[in-house]
């Protein structure tokens, strides 16, 4: 997908796309390099279209963009960039994701009533999901009333974690409701006593920054982008520990105060990113790479 925007090119850079050359200055947007690093969660088409495209296309760039300094520190160690071209320019969250009551008619379109715990993400090995529900499993024999909701598009390799789920013992509590609107998903997440993500990787992991939005307390993974991004406004916790996130799951569905706590810095977090502060420093590093 290529546009420009005041001479500059930009080019954000999916799997397999190769560059257009101009010679105009470049502007590279890369999400993630997961790819790169974690051939395993994709198909050996699309690692190796990424391991040979992305080099060779930021070498060329005037300036590389990224949604958090995660990133931008791998592109740096992985690629050999130089730091002073790699920028970081945080997303934002959509004006739909807003605090306010559930409406109780779409969640009962979505057949979704309350207490739930919400996880959001396309069902893929590196989501994690197959911890999520181990951690609801458990704290749902400890006696928690709690449904456990799973928004997300279909993915890669996805055949074993619906075996999961279709095997689970909490089987009549899970409800697997696919891709779902936005409107959908701001309703699920207002509705939700927490958002569960225990993702393995993330570039930038807009569900947590959706869910702060909504005022939803968040309980996701300490790794990769997500500790930057969610701050002190989340529980943080390591997804590889299942004790640890089974304890953390379970203290926030106790603990209402904890819940409220953590809503209330979710929303604090959320104010600070913004898409108009994204444009900002976005036309800012095009300035620079126009600059001789």
């Amino acid at each position: 997908r290529r546009a420009g925007s005041a001479g500059a090119q930009l080019l954000h850079c999916p799997l397999g796309v190769a560059p257009v050359r101009s010679k105009l200055p470049l502007v590279v947007t890369v999400n993630d390099v997961m790819a790169v690093e974690h051939p395993e969660w994709f198909t050996w088409a699309n690692a190796l279209q990424q391991r040979m495209v992305l080099p060779r296309t930021l070498r060329s760039a005037a300036r590389v963009l990224c949604p958090s300094r995660y990133t931008r520190e791998r592109l740096v160690e992985l690629l050999g960039l130089e730091p002073s071209r790699v920028e970081v320019t945080p997303y934002g969250v959509g004006a739909p994701f807003q605090p306010g009551a559930p409406s109780d008619a779409a969640l009962e379109r979505l057949r979704v009533s309350a207490p739930y715990v919400l996880s959001v993400g396309t069902l893929e090995p590196r989501k994690n999901l197959g911890a999520a529900l181990q951690a609801f499993e458990r704290v749902s024999a400890a006696g928690a009333p709690h449904a456990l909701v799973v928004v997300g598009a279909r993915g890669w390799h996805d055949e074993r974690i619906l075996e999961r789920l279709a095997g689970s013992v909490a089987q009549e509590r899970v409800r697997l409701l696919g891709r779902v609107s936005d409107e959908e998903l701001v309703e699920l997440y207002r509705g939700a006593d927490c958002l569960l993500f225990p993702s393995l990787y993330e570039g930038f992991g807009f569900p947590v920054l959706e869910a702060m939005a909504c005022g939803t307390p968040v309980l996701c993974s300490d790794r990769t982008s997500l500790p930057e991004l969610a701050g002190d406004a989340a529980a943080l916790v390591d997804p590889g520990e299942p004790d640890a996130l089974q304890s953390a799951l379970a203290e926030l569905l106790s603990s209402a105060a904890l819940r409220r706590s953590l809503s209330a810095a979710g929303l604090a977090r959320a104010a600070e990113l913004s898409w108009s502060r994204c444009a900002e420093l976005t036309v800012a590093a095009y300035r620079r790479a126009l600059e001789p």
